[in-house]
């Protein structure tokens, strides 16, 4: 019996190729679409979860409001690992790292090697995250002092083939290290990745310098709120005397005014999707793009699907004869229903399988834009397949359901009598259908148009310094650190060489934050701190709003001088800080030394659109490790190759390497970049669906209206009346749906927008550019069919049937 069903499905497929064709590759895009968004879901979600007990680690951090400035930051305080080990009770272990913020030159003989990620780790880090060991203990190998643990990876650049065990490496020409560990790379993602971990076990008792990452493993069945309750109370005890110490005040007094200090945690599993505060390691995730995207397939799905159930309904009609006369001959409604949804099912799973070949094809580009490493056999390939088997065999039997139990229901002698095409029901549901569809595509075209204005609006955002052609290359060297003053005019007897100058840090990294205090005044200001040499603002173009830059003639070392940004001079709330002076803490006994503000610059970004401008208080300094060098347009290769010349021959010890600051900062656009074009190529899907899908459903609207379109063109109606004729109820169905989309978007927009502290005003353009381009595409794809329809022969149409 199940050949037989086979057969007629495959006979009735061949018959109908066209609606066939239509069907399986709109339900395949749809597909498609539908596991590559799973792919990357698991992918996402599967961050930490490789880690043994990884839903016991936490990672603390610090939430607070001080003087106005808010903080939300996952840092901590040297002593706090320790004291998680050696105070609570509910605490299994607790380790302590500081990330490196570049990378470092590791020398063993004549071989050097940059690596990339490297991190200082306390003795237990190895008992939070359990590494595979290659060689090695893990509880000993970060005992010492000196002791280095390497990936294999690095250990292969270091070392070839040689068991690297005991052998001395040297860190950045400063000081020899041994290798204590090899370790395998992690199965699965982290929010971190390291290449190389050196020990760092000294403590440094001040709590209120939060220069570390703390994570901390609980025991099993401990309960996390009461536990923080605990943390909290008891950590805040330990601030008291660095309150009283660096602010001058208790910290009663420090509450009573409006400020907020607290610690926190957050559970492991959270930190790659919810996690987006200052000073992380390295960007995360978001899930806020996971749910978008999860929202797209169903969208592009439900298309896909509608597609299908439509145009399986708008056909089935046709089927009722052959309804009649199976019952006729025997076939009870279980047989018909049978038949029905498997020809249904087998649609389905040739998609399945277009659908899989579709994925291997899009998969390189979707990894290149969502930067992502998927590929199809994967250790989730095993759930991959049966989520996509569960999807397909749903939508084979809700498409095959209407038809099968509609018609089958039907009693042989109505059925035999006519054609049940034009049934009030079918139509009705088909014409529901069509408004979801449309609904569905004219929600992601709003979207689309509204996510590019963003990311435009962004691009074209005055940042407030000029960062094209301009390298920022890294100081290694304390002689190259002492001596660069010296070094410019090396640099500068090349004409392309436009200016040189040097900062802590510049617009893409994390930055550094101090306390200052205005002379006579005991409040306390969290500024974020940056330390410039002379030319900074030059070779940014920064510019000043009022006082002088600095100046190498009127400069002294000893004394301090200041430049502060616009945010800085409103939170000091004073209306002449040109002169006035500003002292800021110079050592752990809480001692200041002041200077003299001098300038005030434009406000320019440092992080990313994000985050708001921060205070920012610069002061010129030589112990910077980051040199800028800004450079003609012109003949650019050949004066890079200059500077690298004469770079390694000042610093032989440390390859030149360098880096465009405006690349440098794109990469925190980067995501909301690769996030648009991904939400562009899953639109244009989407409409191709809706518009296949229209397609078929027009083709076969014409084909039901032969005989009447026959009769008209005889009666004397033009090709336009008949096309206005097959058009016009297509077109109030787009439009429906635009009542339902622009709302919907709109709240949806609202949502995303808000993730912005800098956004555009919501725009009604892209509502009413969405809804002609709908109606355009609508208008297109249903004229094709009109107008051929219009144009046949009333003869022919005459004889039809």
């Amino acid at each position: 019996m199940f050949k037989n069903y086979l057969k007629v499905a495959f006979r009735s497929l061949n018959k109908n190729r066209v609606y066939a064709f239509i069907n399986i590759l709109g339900l395949a895009l749809g597909l498609t679409i539908t596991i590559l968004v799973f792919m990357f879901v698991k992918d996402e979600t599967s961050y930490e979860k490789h880690w043994s007990g990884y839903d016991r680690v936490y990672r603390t951090g610090i939430k607070g409001d001080l003087m106005g400035q808010k903080m939300d930051a996952p840092v901590s305080p040297s002593p706090m690992a320790n004291a998680f080990r050696t105070e609570f009770s509910d605490v299994e272990t607790a380790t302590r790292i500081q990330a490196g913020g570049q990378e470092i030159l590791m020398r063993h003989e004549q071989t050097k090697v940059y690596i990339k990620h490297g991190v200082s780790a306390d003795s237990t880090f190895f008992k939070v995250f359990d590494y595979e060991f290659v060689h090695g203990d893990p509880n000993t190998a970060l005992i010492e002092n000196n002791a280095l643990v390497i990936t294999e990876e690095s250990a292969r650049k270091l070392f070839g083939d040689k068991n690297p065990m005991g052998e001395i490496v040297n860190y950045d020409n400063r000081r020899d290290l041994i290798v204590k560990g090899v370790v395998k790379e992690p199965k699965g993602h982290a929010h971190f990745q390291f290449d190389m971990f050196t020990a760092n076990n000294n403590i440094q008792n001040i709590w209120m310098s939060n220069n570390f990452n703390t994570y901390v493993k609980l025991k099993e069945g401990v309960n996390v709120d009461d536990f923080e309750t605990e943390m909290r109370a008891n950590f805040m005890k330990k601030i008291e005397p660095d309150v009283e110490r660096f602010l001058k005040i208790t910290v009663e007094d420090f509450l009573s005014q409006g400020n907020s200090y607290e610690y926190q945690i957050q559970p492991l599993q959270k930190i790659h999707l919810h996690s987006h505060k200052q000073w992380e390691i390295r960007q995360n995730g978001n899930i806020m793009y996971v749910y978008v995207f999860i929202g797209i397939a169903l969208l592009v799905i439900l298309i896909a699907g509608i597609n299908f159930m439509n145009l399986s309904t708008a056909r089935s009609g046709k089927r009722a004869k052959e309804v009649g006369v199976r019952k006729v001959t025997g076939a009870s409604r279980k047989m018909l229903i049978v038949q029905f949804l498997t020809e249904s099912v087998i649609q389905s799973f040739i998609a399945l399988f277009l659908a899989f070949v579709l994925v291997e094809l899009f998969l390189p580009g979707f990894n290149n834009v969502m930067e992502s490493n998927l590929n199809l056999v994967n250790d989730h390939f095993g759930q991959t397949v049966l989520f996509s088997l569960l999807v397909t065999l749903f939508y084979g039997l809700f498409a095959g359901s209407y038809p099968a139990f509609f018609l089958s229901g039907f009693q042989p002698i109505s059925v035999l009598k006519g054609d049940f095409t034009k049934t009030k029901g079918g139509a009705l549901l088909r014409k529901v259908l069509v408004v979801i569809q449309f609904t569905a595509s004219t929600i992601l075209i709003i979207g689309m148009i509204i996510i590019f204005n963003q990311i435009s609006f962004l691009h074209n955002k005055d940042v407030g310094f000029k960062g094209d052609q301009v390298l920022i290359v890294p100081i290694q060297t304390d002689q190259m650190t002492e001596n660069f003053r010296n070094y410019k005019d090396i640099f500068l007897k090349n004409s392309n060489v436009l200016s040189i100058s040097r900062a802590s840090y510049f617009p893409g990294d994390n930055p550094n934050q101090n306390m200052f205090t205005l002379e006579g005044s005991e409040e306390q200001y969290p500024f974020w701190n940056m330390e410039v040499d002379y030319d900074l603002f030059k070779t940014l173009d920064i510019k000043l709003l009022e006082g002088r830059l600095f100046d190498r003639e009127k400069e002294s070392d000893s004394i301090p001088y200041f430049i502060l940004n616009e945010t800085a001079v409103k939170n000091l709330n004073i209306e002449n800080a040109i002169g006035r002076r500003m002292g800021t803490f110079i050592n752990q006994q809480g001692d200041k030394r002041y200077g003299k503000i001098i300038g005030i610059v434009k406000d320019f970004h440092i992080e990313g659109f994000n985050q708001p401008i921060r205070p920012m208080v610069m002061s010129v300094s030589n112990q910077v490790w980051f040199a800028s060098i800004k450079i003609s347009p012109n003949e650019m290769n050949s004066t890079i190759e200059f500077i690298e010349k004469e770079w390694n021959k000042l610093e032989p010890s440390h390859p030149f390497r360098y880096s465009f600051l405006d690349q440098k900062f794109g990469t925190l656009l980067r995501q909301q970049e690769n996030f648009g074009t991904m939400f562009l190529f899953l639109t244009i899907l989407a409409i191709i669906i809706s518009a296949m899908g229209l397609y078929g459903l027009a083709s076969y609207t014409a084909e039901q209206r032969t005989k009447e379109i026959g009769v008209r063109k005889v009666l004397g109606a033009s090709v336009g009346q008949i096309m206005n004729m097959l058009t016009k109820d297509f077109m109030k169905l787009v439009l429906i749906s635009n009542i339902f989309a622009w709302p919907i978007t709109y709240l949806l927009a609202k949502n995303w927008l808000s993730n912005f502290s800098y956004q555009i005003d919501m725009p009604i353009l892209p509502y009413i550019f969405a809804t002609f381009l709908a109606l355009i595409i609508a208008l297109i794809t249903v004229s094709s069919q009109a107008y051929m329809a219009a144009n046949s022969d009333p003869v022919n149409a005459l004889k039809y049937e």
